[in-house]
């Protein structure tokens, strides 16, 4: 059972215990002692207590006694909800309004019709628009929302407004929660829901078994403004399993100026501009849940961003965080966009993106200000999921870090001729942790004009296996300056010299187009101490500052026109094994490297035709070369790609040794 549900079988049976409870009390001599108003834990006193385990009550369905129960039901309508909390805020912040006000006239459904409202009371008695205490109505249609509370909305509208605004200085702390019970509602000349004002949040409730349509016109502001379908002014929460269709038609879909969660529910949205835009925060996925299965978001926009948060004022919001949930985004603009931050966390996100004139990349995140020259630094993280990116641009963008720590990774770009990159970081790009594993992540380029770029990249664990035009890792340079939002750090442009390569753990393999192009290439240095590096290409390692090799397990799988080393040549190693042999060995060939007990280092398919191979392994002496065979026991390294078929551990059967002589030089 999930959650949610346990806690509205909690809820049902706390209510249906409550309802005995003031069945009893009502029965009971007049001699019994009367409970206190809001007394939630029973102990003859009312105060922050009682409304801090009402709200646990609501919310995560800690148990109330019967007393505490029947004392709690705040405007005495024998059910227990956000009303009854609602009130009971009210009367602490503010004893002298009334805590139960004449519950005949406390709206808590609405229910739209093309020229009019009807407004219901708890106990489903119609309340005329003029003695509702909570609700406000005008030109029929145009329903404002006064008092924290929540309300049932359904109903058709072409012409309605739902309003939310509540004075935060009367009810601090106040929520007001709208379960959308199929409501249809459009609105030519303002937002259809709008949130002017609201303490605590504006929760959205699509409610199971429900479809909700909300739609704007195609030319309007509203009072803020502003133009959204769903737009709100604080903060706002959606959740629920039942779906919301959202069509922006004049510019954006779901607009929040503030923080905006999405928990759960099938959300989909059109839009001319921006699909899902939050100012502070877009937060998709309850981080204290672990059942997504009812979170699905699907976004489609003519002319703008998929999701993006905006706040450039403040650093510690501008961001974006998926936790969970079915994420699919077809955007002109980027796909995910966050000013200071995007993180993935969990989740599957599948994100496409179609713009020429536009930035057009799947993550991005920082940006520089072309009228003030103002940079705003922004880092993109993957600790977990899955991604599938297909971009007109860069697949992953950032001009300060990319960190990729987890999950798994499928990245192509449609472009190949035009500079973009399935990664890009105008710092530093780190690929795993120190001390990680093979299985800390996978990452797989199908296609891209450059496949990782940054000014250091660190390979510390996981799984990369790149295919590119053109240098498949590429550190600190690229003539075109393509996919960087300007000069690398204290350099003077792409072409200066400096930036690292290191790759000190993980799998790496990189497949280039033969040419002027490396599988990795430095422009500063490059370090080999450890992992697992395989380059197919016809320049497999190119660096200006160098190449030092102290361990781990190299393999220069070379086309026929050169070994490629760079003009550092070789430093510092320290190796106490080479593999060094000339073959003729056809693309799609099974190439292995096994230990002297014949134990698999490393296995994969050659990606072009290969006149010589070259292998540094410090820690396999008598290491050997073979082709063909079939894998015993072997573990892969990337399932996803069904191209290199790199797998590890086991042992060969069948396989053709290829022999060879060391060197000491490998890379001259």
């Amino acid at each position: 059972m999930k959650n949610a549900d346990k806690r509205a079988g909690v809820l049902t049976v706390a209510i249906a215990a409550m309802t005995l409870a003031i069945g009893a009390q009502a029965m009971a001599s007049s001699a019994a002692t009367a409970g206190l108003l809001g007394d939630a834990n029973a102990d003859a006193a009312f105060g922050v207590a009682d409304a801090v385990l009402f709200s646990k009550f609501l919310g995560n369905g800690d148990v109330l006694s019967a007393q505490g129960a029947a004392n709690s039901d705040m405007n005495g309508d024998t059910v227990l909800n956000a009303i009854d909390l609602t009130l009971m805020k009210r009367q602490l912040l503010t004893p002298s309004v009334p805590v139960n006000p004449d519950g005949d006239n406390v709206v808590t459904a609405i229910t739209y019709e093309e020229s009019s409202v009807t407004l219901k009371n708890a106990s489903g008695a119609v309340v005329n628009a003029a003695d509702a205490t909570n609700v406000t109505v005008a030109n029929n249609t145009m329903v404002t929302i006064t008092v924290p509370g929540e309300y049932d909305v359904s109903g058709t509208c072409t012409n309605g407004q739902l309003k939310i605004n509540c004075d935060k200085t009367t009810y601090a702390l106040g929520q007001v929660t709208c379960n959308l019970l199929g409501l249809n509602l459009s609105n030519s000349s303002d937002s259809p829901i709008y949130v002017a004002s609201i303490d605590d949040e504006f929760v959205l409730t699509v409610k199971n078994g429900y479809t909700n349509t909300i739609a704007d016109g195609t030319s309007y502001t509203n009072e803020d403004a502003g133009v959204g379908a769903i737009y709100s002014c604080d903060d706002m929460k959606i959740k629920g399993q039942g779906t919301l269709i959202v069509k922006g038609n004049c510019e954006d879909g779901i607009v929040c100026k503030n923080d905006l969660k999405i928990w759960n529910g099938d959300i989909q949205v059109t839009a001319v501009d921006d699909g899902i835009r939050g100012k502070d925060s877009v937060r998709i996925g309850d981080p204290d849940d672990l059942d997504y299965s009812a979170l699905n978001i699907n976004i489609t926009t003519t002319t703008g961003d998929g999701i993006k948060s905006t706040d450039e004022a403040d650093t510690t919001h501008g961001f974006v965080r998926v936790t969970g949930g079915t994420v699919t985004v077809n955007s002109c603009g980027d796909a995910i966009f966050g000013v200071y931050s995007v993180e993935i966390n969990g989740g599957s996100l599948n994100l496409s993106t179609t713009g020429n004139t536009v930035s057009a990349k799947g993550l991005k995140a920082g940006y520089t200000d072309d009228t003030t020259g103002t940079e705003y630094t922004g880092n993109v993280t993957v600790n977990g999921g899955y991604i599938y990116a297909k971009t007109n641009d860069d697949c992953i963008n950032a001009n300060g870090d990319v960190n990729i720590l987890g999950g798994q990774l499928e990245l192509q770009t449609i472009q190949t001729t035009t500079g973009n990159q399935a990664i890009h970081a105008d710092t530093s790009c780190y690929l795993g942790t120190d001390g990680g594993a093979y299985s800390d992540f996978e990452l797989v380029v199908y296609n891209a004009y450059e496949g990782i770029e940054a000014f250091n990249i660190y390979q510390k664990s996981g799984a990369t296996i790149v295919t590119s035009v053109d240098d498949a890792f590429n550190v600190a340079g690229g003539a075109d300056n393509s996919g960087s939002s300007g000069m690398w750090p204290g350099q003077g442009g792409m072409g200066s010299s400096g930036g690292v390569l290191e790759i000190s753990g993980g799998f790496s393999i990189a497949s280039v187009t033969n040419g002027d192009h490396d599988g990795y290439d430095s422009n500063g240095s490059i370090t080999i101490s450890g992992g697992i590096c395989i380059s197919n290409g016809q320049e497999p390692f190119d660096s200006d500052g160098g190449i030092t090799y102290t361990g781990g397990v190299y393999i220069k799988n070379a086309g026929s026109g050169g070994m490629g080393g760079g003009p550092g040549g070789m430093g510092g190693s320290s190796m106490t094994e080479t593999v060094n042999v000339s073959a003729s060995v056809a693309a799609g060939t099974r190439v292995t490297l096994c230990d002297a007990s014949g134990n698999v280092i490393v296995s994969f398919i050659n990606d072009k035709d290969t006149s010589s191979l070259i292998a540094g392994c410090t820690a396999y002496n008598g290491a050997s070369f073979y082709t063909g065979g079939t894998l015993n026991g072997s573990t892969y390294f990337q399932e996803m790609d069904d191209t290199q078929l790199a797998a590890y551990g086991g042992t060969l059967s069948g396989g053709t040794a290829v022999t060879g002589s060391g060197t000491t030089n490998p890379w001259g």
